[in-house]
């Protein structure tokens, strides 16, 4: 597993092309997106001393989006832009929802569901 990958609709995209709004999706068309990390990423972008081993990694970053909203998944999606080296970009979408993290062998892989960037949605 490389270190971090992110697809949206199973097409390889970077990291600097996406922003982080947690919202409801109900009636907006939304595109699968998944994110690919390894353990030593893991270790980077989310410090695992602060999970419990007797918690998932599904109900830990679950409960920690949950109670800290859109900032506490910007802030693992910005170390992660920073770790690929992709410059910072004109947003093409917005990662809208955390609904699952699959642990694997070699990591671990969010996924959820992201819209297409449209400003008008976003600045009044």
């Amino acid at each position: 597993m490389p270190n971090s990958e992110i697809y949206i609709n199973n097409d390889l995209e970077n990291f600097g092309r996406v922003w982080v709004h947690i919202q409801n999706v109900d009636g907006v068309s939304c595109m699968p997106y998944r994110v690919r990390m390894a353990f030593d990423t893991v270790d980077v972008v989310i410090s695992p001393d602060d999970k419990p081993p007797s918690v998932s990694w599904d109900q830990y970053l679950r409960e920690e989006v949950s109670e800290l909203g859109s900032g506490m998944l910007s802030v693992f999606f910005e170390k992660l832009r920073r770790l690929s080296g992709a410059d910072r970009e004109q947003p093409r979408w917005v990662i809208a929802t955390l609904d699952a993290v699959i642990e694997e062998t070699h990591g671990i892989e969010l996924q959820g569901r992201a819209v297409g960037f449209d400003p008008s949605r976003f600045l009044s």
